[in-house]
């Protein structure tokens, strides 16, 4: 019998244990979910020692206002309602409390949005969009600034209407006092909940303003520590560390020199040097690749004869030296003295100087001109 006492006692024990495991009241009173994001696997810093826990999209704090303004909100509709009810049953509902009404609904619907949006994003991970744009402080701040202005305005409009109605101080004066005496005993009542519907209105224009005084609060924030992360700008007129003064010597590295400084534009600057140097220069001269010579003296040291132990650039450059007395390179000597029209005047006459027999002789053996066509004769 003990054994079997000790065995029910342990198989109680154990099914008690476990039930009090599965039914274990959980400690966290967090609404908003928080998940670890520390480890490689979760796409989280591996730097960090310990859990890190993401903070909410919302704040606690605006979480509680946010629900203090849907409450009284709510109850500032209900209040509203049975006002319009109680004028549709005796006359019909005034424009007043029509817009009064869309206003309070339209307070509420925003406020559920900028409360529902980040919980289920925080715990669902839906509604990407929407927490994205409501995670930029600048936009909450100009929905709160909105949501606070509607409620201003529900409030202001219901209490002119509830405090300074002639009704509300006196049935008889009421301008619809005719309707009856039922009429008259309901008009208490009424004023009465469109009185309780404009408190509902300032406590959630409260609620509102808090929210709107925490989210500036943060934007300004926000602000300040972007002014210093950014350096502050410095004009031009200022003499701050960053500007400095640009000296007219500083010109001349960009200046437009002359051609003095390297040695080819003038042509007694290569008589002058040492013949080390001169020939080096002279090195530089090459035979043209047009038929008029027309890269001629381009180069440097183009002008200046070779040497003896290159014959064929010393050719076209003796012809250089000859015809280049002038300063004119021999293409535009050439255009100037066409030795085509020459040839044909001295075939057309049928006499030459011998000047220009000579002339033309030597263009032709130096490669200047193309050798002409042979004619079997003119008739």
């Amino acid at each position: 019998m003990e054994k079997l006492k000790n065995v029910f006692s342990s198989t109680s024990s154990s099914a008690t244990a476990k039930l009090s495991k599965a039914f274990k009241f959980n400690g966290d009173h967090n609404i908003l979910k928080r998940t670890n994001t520390n480890g490689l696997g979760s796409g989280g810093n591996p730097f960090l020692d310990g859990p890190n826990l993401e903070e909410p999209s919302l704040p606690r704090a605006h979480l509680i206002l946010h629900v203090v303004a849907i409450f009284f909100a709510f109850l500032a509709i209900c209040t509203m309602g049975a006002v319009a009810g109680y004028q549709a049953k005796w006359l019909k509902v005034s424009g007043g409390t029509g817009f009064v009404i869309f206003l309070l609904i339209l307070a509420f619907l925003l406020s559920a949005f900028l409360m529902v949006v980040p919980i289920v994003y925080d715990r669902w991970d839906r509604l990407k969009r929407p927490a994205q744009f409501l995670n930029q402080t600048r936009s909450t701040f100009i929905l709160h600034a909105f949501g606070t202005f509607l409620m201003l305005l529900c409030s202001f409009i219901v209490t002119i209407s509830a405090w300074t109605a002639k009704g509300c101080k006196n049935a008889d004066n009421d301008p619809h006092a005719d309707l009856g005496d039922s009429y008259k005993d309901g008009l208490k009542d009424w004023c009465t909940t469109k009185k309780a519907s404009a408190i509902f209105d300032w406590f959630s224009f409260g609620a509102w303003a808090a929210l709107l005084v925490l989210t500036t609060l943060i934007f300004r924030k926000e602000r300040q520590e972007n002014r210093r992360r950014e350096p502050s700008f410095i004009p031009p007129e200022s003499n701050g560390v960053s500007y400095s003064t640009i000296l007219a010597n500083d010109d001349e590295r960009y200046a437009d020199k002359g051609t003095e400084n390297y040695g080819y534009s003038n042509s007694n600057s290569a008589h002058n040097q040492n013949p080390e140097q001169n020939r080096n220069g002279n090195a530089l001269s090459r035979p043209s690749v047009d038929a008029y010579g027309a890269f001629d003296g381009d180069m440097p040291g183009g002008n200046v004869p070779s040497h003896q132990n290159n014959t064929s650039i010393s050719s076209f450059s003796g012809l250089n030296a000859q015809d280049n007395g002038n300063g004119q390179s021999r293409t535009m000597q050439l255009a100037y003295n066409d030795p085509y029209a020459q040839i044909r005047a001295s075939l057309q006459s049928g006499y030459a100087p011998p000047a220009q027999q000579q002339q033309t002789q030597q263009l032709y053996g130096n490669g200047g001109l193309p050798n002409p066509p042979s004619y079997g004769g003119y008739r």
